[in-house]
């Protein structure tokens, strides 16, 4: 397990959340983020991002020294460079001037605060309101504790984005957002979630109100409430409509420390792999189940991935406080008893609410035996347990239970089925779910011929093989490396271009 020194950090980053208009007509900037960046590829999210060395340089207007200051040049910097928009009081703003100091710090041909200077753009503190400071939740990889800003888009000026780390971006009306959230059509953190619930309360108020409209504080106000809003009556991190993740705290291979499970449904709910026997995780996880009960969600029954103890370990904990059917592969039943034995392509029904919310359950072998997702189509939602983490990593492939070819057989059959965002058992989920997929097929293929390299006529030990096939591991890795190792010879065995002798391996002649 990974110690608390080697656990990911908190990275300071910058958000705003850029509105215009009043009443009805108050609209939000909100971006979709690219297919092909790391983090939370194709989730909607708002301007910003890590903070900068130049942020230390710009000078803001009625700002503390120090982090209140960096926090808010680093902001402005991001709405400049993200969507156009120049949060500044003075200096040249004419839509020419706006377009190629843009182009040139996009290109790096000059630094933000170089600009501003260059510009005569003056910044003040008062231009954008503090709206809450938010942290990533414990299962994701990449850990962000983000501080938000309300701003005005100053009269004259559009926003717009150029595709890159950004795949598109538009105003939007909050309840508009909360819609298509709603219907399924877009995923995002619950940063946003509870941004776009205040500002359609905001939206409403003011109509009430005939258009008097709240100032950017009071917004700003409701807004920075968005994080305790978020855990009352408890945590509840809904990144899809009808789809409640849950990190539950286990032991599963460094560098993970939680396991991911899911709540899905909307009347009724599959809970899909309750990870920990803990009590205390167990606790909070029937707290959020009651909290959901309460908006007239019931629990079905309970989903499960694969046998392993960080996904099955808080079965029986929850059969009893709630006394439901447990359904995973027939395999599983060697390890837990079931209910219901699932088998490729079996439909799962749950009672529709605003819309369809059966499952269909894949089977999906190769990091175990008994694997399966389960894919919701109407949202192209797959819960891939152990098949696909999050974030970038790779999961092991631990002969005998697990099998490459199977695996990559797995993998390849999920490029034929509609998935678009994957919700993993470890780590962040992402949207870009093809290109995920087709990267870990990939890797995998590239890392068989490095194993293959690896190989020579002179039988090897795999402890002697890992150096070379796994160089570009870190060598504290390497015996789990040596698992997967272990499956990619296997594989080649099978198919004739490697043999064992004993406990090592060489190369095999296929034509001999």
């Amino acid at each position: 397990m990974p110690t608390p020194a080697e656990l990911p950090r908190f990275k300071e980053s910058a958000a705003v959340i850029l509105i215009r208009g009043a009443g009805e007509a108050l609209e939000t900037f909100w971006v979709e983020r690219s297919d092909s960046v790391s983090y939370m590829p194709g989730f909607q999210a708002f301007l910003g991002g890590k903070v900068n060395p130049e942020d230390l340089e710009l000078e803001v207007e009625g700002a503390e020294e120090g982090p209140e200051r960096v926090m808010r040049a680093c902001a402005i910097r991001e709405a400049f460079e993200e969507a156009g928009a120049l949060l500044s009081r003075a200096g040249a703003s004419d839509r020419k001037t706006l377009a190629e100091a843009r182009r040139k710090l996009l290109v790096g041909e000059a630094t933000f605060p170089a600009l501003a200077r260059a510009h005569g753009w003056r910044f003040a503190a008062a231009d954008l309101a503090f709206a809450g400071r938010w942290q990533t939740p414990p299962f994701a990889s990449q850990r962000f504790e983000t501080v938000f800003f309300a701003a005005r888009v100053p009269e004259g000026q559009e926003a717009s984005v150029r595709v890159g780390e950004l795949a598109s971006g538009e105003w939007v009306r909050p309840h508009d957002a909360l819609a298509r959230w709603m219907q399924g059509e877009r995923t995002f953190a619950a940063p946003i979630l509870y941004a776009m619930i205040a500002l359609a309360e905001v939206a409403t108020g003011q109509a009430e109100s005939k258009g008097e409209g709240e100032t950017l504080e009071q917004i700003a106000d409701r807004l920075a409430v968005g994080p305790e809003r978020a855990g009352v009556p408890t945590r509840r991190i809904e990144l899809k409509w009808g789809i409640v993740l849950h990190p539950m705290k286990t032991r599963p291979l460094p560098p993970a420390t939680h396991t991911n499970a899911y709540l899905v449904g909307e009347t009724e709910m599959a809970l899909i792999d309750p990870s920990s026997g803990d009590p205390a995780e167990i606790d909070a996880l029937m707290k959020l189940i009651e909290a959901l009960e309460a908006d007239g969600r019931k629990l079905k029954l309970i989903l499960l991935t694969h046998h392993h103890e960080d996904h099955t370990g808080g079965v029986n904990a929850v059969l009893a406080y709630r006394r439901v059917q447990v359904a995973g592969h027939a395999e599983l039943s060697k390890h837990v008893k079931l209910d219901l034995a699932l088998k490729d392509g079996d439909w799962i029904p749950l009672t529709p609410g605003r819309g369809d919310w059966t499952l269909r359950a894949l089977y999906t072998p190769g990091h175990t035996r008994d694997h399966m997702c389960y894919l919701h189509p109407r949202t192209k939602s797959l819960f891939t347990g152990d098949l696909i983490p999050g974030g970038a990593g790779t999961v092991i492939i631990d002969p005998p239970d697990g099998d490459m070819a199977e695996y990559l057989f797995s993998l390849e059959r999920l490029m034929t089925e509609p998935v678009e965002t994957l919700f993993p058992g470890h780590g962040s989920p992402q949207g870009g779910a093809m290109r995920r997929i087709a990267a870990l097929i990939a890797h995998r293929r590239e890392r068989e011929a490095k194993v293959a390299v690896a190989l020579s006529e002179k039988p090897e030990s795999l402890a002697d093989l890992v150096p070379r096939a796994y160089a570009d591991t870190p060598r504290e890795l390497w015996p789990y490396a040596e698992r997967s190792l272990l499956a990619h010879l296997l594989k080649l065995e099978a198919e004739r271009r490697a043999v064992r002798e004993g406990e090592s391996w060489r190369r095999l002649d296929p034509s001999a």
